[in-house]
Formats: structure tokens, sequence, C-alpha cells
């Protein structure tokens, strides 16, 4: 209409352009809800997580596994934000019972920790930490819960782990069922929406030989069995995505980028001539298919390094010379500052280049990589993968008569953040204890250690240095003995006072 009425009539056309054109910036008050030449091509789809995870889910999982195997930044990554997170293990100990209970639990659950692996490969702590090393990289992982027969001989807990990758939910099986209830994407939801199963495959999808041996037909897990661990980021998303995901792009690029400068290098490592011939009425391709010393020689010859040939009278030859290299470093460190902030990890960790910062800087910034680490153990590893397995593992070992039926909680302990300078950092825990700030409690686990069993290990190296040593021996880190000789000492130095 508005091209219509330009047509007959161009001011009329041009004040109703106008008018339109006010309305749409009156009505667009943020410049990201502009439509124009600098946004067209910015697509979005306002689809639920779930829906967009589901469009390209898969193919982010076998990107990002990929970029990990031939990536060695991506492998740094992973390495340090799994190391960080769970390390060698979350320890896992209960409270809130008597001295007595808790050695029997202990006993009970270290007894089980080393056969926890339904594969027979890992201990407890390595399957966390191959969990948690596939829900970075993968987005999600599954726990499988195993229950074990037992009977009045069986010494150890009856469970088993069994990690699995989330490539074993079947995702093309998609139903309505009886009751309001759904499979969508391989799991199942009753008709309020809540997890209720999963459809699992017998084997992985890209076994190809187990493939082609076994009937790929999935068959349905209760969710009470199976521990979904995924980091979620949106209200209602069910499916999880690799940290990867912002930076799988830049990483690819940055490869690309590394290949053609190498490409490059070794071309201008070769000595390469261009042979110039004053005749230029010479056919060049007169005897393109005979021995180049005869005729004119082929247009281009093949280069290999060192190598010369011998011009004819009036020729003329020119070395290529090397393109200036400025700039490589400055371009790579952009590209891996945006892969460190898009996976939650520092600059230096991710390059180990630590040129750029000092003692206090690096503190600094360590503050926010410490906040995601302990973000993804107390909202993530805690509560779902842990809890919930030390449930199980609790009614497994009451129904086996492993363990007395008693009151306790279970306490998790993280593995601890490494401390770059111990002097500065043991000075601030004392400030801190007198101060009242911390308790010993939360200093000695800050190293990575259950206090209690702390408190237990020191009483018994007390113990057996008084029966072991002469009496009056000591060591310097003995607490009980300075303690007293510095009372002791406060004491002499009134008693002088008053004299």
């Amino acid at each position: 209409m508005d091209r219509l009425i330009a047509s007959i009539d161009p001011v009329r056309g041009a004040r109703r352009l106008a008018a339109r054109r006010a309305v749409e910036l009156h009505s667009r008050a943020y410049d990201a809800a502009r439509r124009d030449h600098r946004t067209m091509s910015w697509r979005t789809t306002g689809a639920s997580a779930d829906a967009e995870i589901a469009m390209g889910g898969d193919i982010v999982r076998d990107r990002a596994r990929d970029l990990v195997r031939n990536n060695g930044y991506a492998k740094k990554a992973l390495d340090t934000l799994s190391d960080h997170v769970v390390g060698s293990g979350i320890m896992v100990s209960a409270r809130g019972t008597s001295p007595t209970h808790r050695k029997r639990i202990a006993r009970a659950f270290q007894d089980w920790s080393c056969e926890a692996d339904w594969e027979g490969d890992l201990d407890f702590y390595g399957i966390q930490k191959l969990a948690i090393r596939a829900m970075l990289e993968s987005g999600e992982v599954l726990i499988r819960l195993r229950r074990q027969e037992f009977d009045a001989t069986t010494l150890t807990v009856p469970l088993k782990l069994q990690v699995l990758e989330a490539d074993f939910i079947d995702s093309t099986l998609n139903r309505t069922l009886d009751g309001g209830g759904e499979i969508d994407r391989g799991i199942e939801y009753d008709a309020m929406g809540r997890k209720v199963a999963f459809w699992l495959l017998p084997a992985h999808p890209g076994e190809i030989a187990r493939f082609t041996r076994r009937r790929m037909v999935s068959t349905r897990v209760p969710a009470e069995e199976i521990i979904h661990l995924f980091e979620k980021h949106r209200p209602g998303q069910d499916r999880g995505i690799s940290i990867f995901a912002p930076v799988i792009m830049a990483a690819r690029d940055l490869d690309q980028y590394f290949e053609a400068e190498l490409v490059r290098k070794k071309i201008e490592a070769c000595l390469a001539g261009f042979i110039t011939s004053p005749n230029q009425d010479f056919p060049i391709d007169a005897d393109a298919g005979k021995n180049s010393q005869s005729g004119g020689g082929r247009l281009a010859e093949k280069f290999e390094p060192g190598m010369l040939m011998r011009l004819r009278e009036g020729e003329d030859i020119r070395i290529a010379a090397p393109a200036g290299t400025s700039g490589i470093a400055q371009f790579a460190e952009i590209y891996l500052r945006e892969m460190a902030c898009g996976v939650g990890i520092m600059y230096e960790q991710l390059t180990g280049d630590f040129s750029h910062v000092n003692y206090s800087s690096f503190r600094a910034g360590h503050h926010g990589f410490r906040r995601n680490v302990e973000s993804i153990q107390d909202l993530n590893i805690k509560p779902r993968l842990l809890l919930r397995t030390m449930r199980r593992w609790r009614e497994a070992a009451l129904a086996a008569g492993l363990i007395s039926n008693v009151d306790f909680v279970w306490h998790f302990t993280p593995p601890p953040f490494l401390s770059v300078d111990p002097e500065k950092d043991a000075k601030a825990d004392l400030a801190d204890l007198r101060m009242g700030k911390k308790t010993l409690s939360q200093i000695v686990e800050g190293r990575g250690v259950d206090y209690l069993d702390h408190l237990q290990q020191v009483s018994d190296d007390m113990a057996a240095a008084d029966a072991v040593l002469p009496s009056g021996s000591l060591f310097d880190g003995d607490p009980r003995k300075q303690l007293r000789g510095q009372r002791n000492a406060a004491k002499d130095d009134d008693t002088s006072a008053e004299g």
C-alpha cells in the first residue's frame, strides 16, 4: 500500500513511510530487538530448552568428543575442570552417630568402594571422575544403580554402579501413553510431566560389532534406578548440552588457522625459484611432455627443499621471500581467552601462560573459577550423584545386615584447592580462627580431609608417640607441648613482673 501511494503521490507516500518508521522505533525500546541490516542474519528460534537440544544436541556432543580427542586445549580444559570438581574423589563419611557405628559404616563403605564398578575397572572415586568427565564433555551421563543378590555370606554391600553414556537413551522413541503420559526421545513422563522411566538400548549405538549381533530394541528402566547427571541451565530442561557448545566453532577455527600457518611455513621452507627469460617468443610448453632439460620445459616444476636448476643463457632466477608472521600470538590469544571463558576456566589454566598475571591478580581471577567449581559440586554432584547413590547404598547395606539401623547423615568433603602460597594461607587461616570467622573443622575440610577422621588420626599419632618415644621427647609439631610451654613461659613472665 505504501508503494502504491508513493507511486501516485510521492509526498504523501514519504509522510506515511516516516510515520511508520517513527512508530516502529517507538515500539522497539531495546536496540537488541531491532530488525535492520545489522541483525538481518541473526536467527533465533524461541524454542524450549529441550527442543533446541533436540535439534542439535547429538551433533554438538559428537563434535565436542572429537575436539577433546584432537585438540590439546580442549582436553586441557576438560582435565582442569574435572580435576577441580572431583579430583581424586569427593570423600564420603557418616555423621550424627556414635564413633562405633561410624567406624562400622566407614569399614563397610571402604570395602564396597573398591568393588563398586559394574565393569570392575574403577573404585567409587574413579566412577565419580568418569561420570563428571562424561557430563562435561557430552553434556549428560547416566549412572545405573544395579541391585545385587545377597545371602548370609555376603561381605560387601550388594550394589553396583554402571556408568553409561547418554547415547544409550533411545532418542528415536516417541510415543503417547495411556493416562496422559508420553515418551519423548527415550524418556518416559507421567501425566504431570515427571520422569518415570528411561528407555535404554542394550548396547552403545556406535558399537558396530555389537549392533550386528544384537537386536537394538530398547528396554524400560525405572527412573529411580537411573541417575541422570547434567547441568540444568533453563527451567524445563531435561537433557544436557556439552560445555564446549559455545566454543566449538572458535576451537575449530583456531585449529584451521594453525594448520594454514603450518602449511604456509612448510612451503616457505622450500627454496622456491622462478625462472624468467628475455625471449618472449619462446614456446613455453613446446616439449611439456619431454624432459625439462630439452625444449622449453614444463610451465610449473615440482619444488623440493634445496633444489636448484641450471639456467640457459640470458635467463634469470628469483627466489621467493617468506612473508612476515607477526600477529599470530595475539590472534591465538583472543581465541584461547574465548575458549577459557566459554568452558568456565581461567586463560592461564588453559594455556599454562602466566606471563600476564602476578600472585594477587591470579588469586583475584581464581575466585570466579572457584565459585564455578563449587556450584557444580554443591548444586549437581553432591545432591544428584552422591546423595542418591549413598541413600541406595544404605538401603542395600541394611538389607544385607552389614550396618546397624541407626540414624545418621552423609557428609561430603570435596578435594581442596591447592595453595599458591601455603605460608600466607596458613597465617590467614590462623587469623580467621582466632577472630571466629572460621572453625577448625572448616579449615581442615578446606584441605580436603574429613574433620572427624583428622581428629582421630591426630589422637592415634599422639598415642603412638607417647607409647614409643622416651619420656620428655617431643617434636616441634606437637601442639600439646608447644601450648604447655607457652603457658609456662607466660606464668614465668607474670611472676617476674610481680617481683
